[in-house]
């Protein structure tokens, strides 16, 4: 065999094996897409080994694209709210790079970007990202009328028992006109909480740190947790 036509072979096989990889990754890429309804698309996505096996699991936040449900605001706030649900849904990938749903919380966990009852209140959902094995939801309570107070959530959640147990919370608020704030500290997992007053944003702080023990019967179940937990957190 000439070498051209040895040079040909070799460039078709190389062609071919490029080939499979693409099929082999869009096969695999479709065993999570498919779990994304019809009118719904993927706003945000987090990636990182979840249960410990060392391969990259995947979180999807999607949403519903109906144009039914962005409607006319008539109060404060923007023009237009989009109250289009959002759910969230997360996968191990196994060694075959096939992506199994594990979880799913349709319950209102990451809310709809724009709230009718609160329609000054800004989206809300600012981060999802995997660290260390945990699960971190970050979330931000800006309104543009109403009130000066301003404040964040931050949720860890590790894989164990078979279920996303909440093992953290870390609470944060501040007035927007004095710079009053104080920050409040959750450890699920020990029952342990602490916060701290006195903080300033503009000024000089004096921070008074009380630490205290909570009650709880048993963790916070990820796919279990809606809009209402927020609340429910700070009133331990």
């Amino acid at each position: 065999m000439q070498k051209n036509e040895i040079g040909m072979c070799r460039m078709k096989n190389i062609v071919l094996l490029i080939g499979l990889l693409i099929t082999y990754n869009s096969l695999a890429q479709k065993s999570y897409l498919n779990y994304v309804p019809k009118n719904w698309k993927i706003v945000s996505t987090a990636k990182g080994d979840l249960n410990k096996d060392g391969i990259e699991d995947l979180v999807l936040i999607i949403k519903k694209t109906d144009i039914s449900n962005i409607i006319k605001n008539e109060s404060l706030g923007p023009k237009e709210l989009d109250t289009n649900p959002r759910e969230v849904l997360i996968f191990f990938k196994d060694k075959s790079h096939n992506y199994n749903l594990v979880e799913r919380n349709s319950k209102g966990f990451v809310p709809s970007e724009n709230l009718v009852e609160n329609p000054c209140l800004s989206d809300p959902f600012d981060e999802v990202s995997i660290v260390n094995n945990i699960l971190i939801w970050k979330f931000n309570y800006w309104s543009s009328c109403g009130t000066y107070f301003s404040s964040n959530m931050t949720y860890k959640f590790r894989y164990q028992n078979s279920n996303f147990e909440l093992i953290g919370a870390d609470y944060s608020q501040f007035s927007r006109s004095t710079g009053e704030a104080e920050r409040m500290s959750i450890n699920f997992s020990i029952k342990k909480k602490e916060v701290t007053t006195g903080l300033n944003e503009f000024g000089e702080s004096n921070p008074i740190v009380e630490k205290s023990s909570i009650k709880i019967a048993e963790l916070y179940k990820f796919k279990n947790c809606d809009e209402g937990t927020y609340s429910e957190i700070l009133e331990f």
